[in-house]
């Protein structure tokens, strides 16, 4: 059983410790996502966030262990950020922007920091030319790490249509930066 299942179950157990610790572990890459679902605005993705962890609290026997608690936040989230944009009658799902903090150690040189965060954008500018779909699967996989099943349950679709999806976005990913690399070597 995982750290999270763990706590989790200490959780069921009345432990709000561990409760505090699940919110504090995953709360700030959970509302990074569900920013890019909203169109970006931290604090609407903040309010989402704590709508999440305040039905995760409410209705803590829902939780199926079966899942991760990262893919049961993840589609609590996704799931309540549409409902708002819903709301806000905006159906389009904006792209992600990868604002992500830098993290690179001060004992980096400053050419090797420079040279990395040139590649970085370079990534990063190539991946918001990939659809919207393409782009979260690719976000989700690669950047979230998650499994298939779980960006499964994230995105609402089957196993293989997932498979297919990250598959393509990958597809896609490669040839856009093959060409801007051939781009740059003329």
């Amino acid at each position: 059983m995982d750290n999270d299942k763990i706590l989790y179950e200490n959780f069921l157990n009345n432990d709000i410790n561990a409760f505090e610790e699940l919110v504090i572990r995953h709360k700030d890459n959970l509302i990074y996502f569900i920013s890019k679902i909203t169109g970006g605005d931290i604090h609407i993705a903040e309010d989402i966030a704590q709508d999440v962890f305040a039905y995760v609290y409410v209705y803590k026997e829902k939780y199926n262990f079966d899942y991760t608690f990262k893919t049961f936040i993840y589609t609590l989230g996704k799931n309540k950020a549409i409902d708002y944009v819903r709301k806000q009658s905006k159906l389009k799902l904006l792209p992600f922007d990868n604002d992500k903090e830098d993290l690179f150690s001060e004992e980096i040189l400053l050419e090797d920091k420079i040279i990395r965060d040139e590649e970085k954008r370079f990534l990063i500018s190539s991946i918001k030319r990939l659809k919207p779909e393409y782009e979260k699967a690719i976000y989700l996989a690669d950047f979230e790490d998650l499994s298939y099943e779980e960006i499964t349950k994230i995105l609402g679709k089957t196993l293989g249509q997932t498979k297919v999806l990250i598959h393509r976005a990958r597809k896609s990913l490669r040839k856009i930066i093959e060409e801007g690399v051939e781009k740059d070597e003329k």
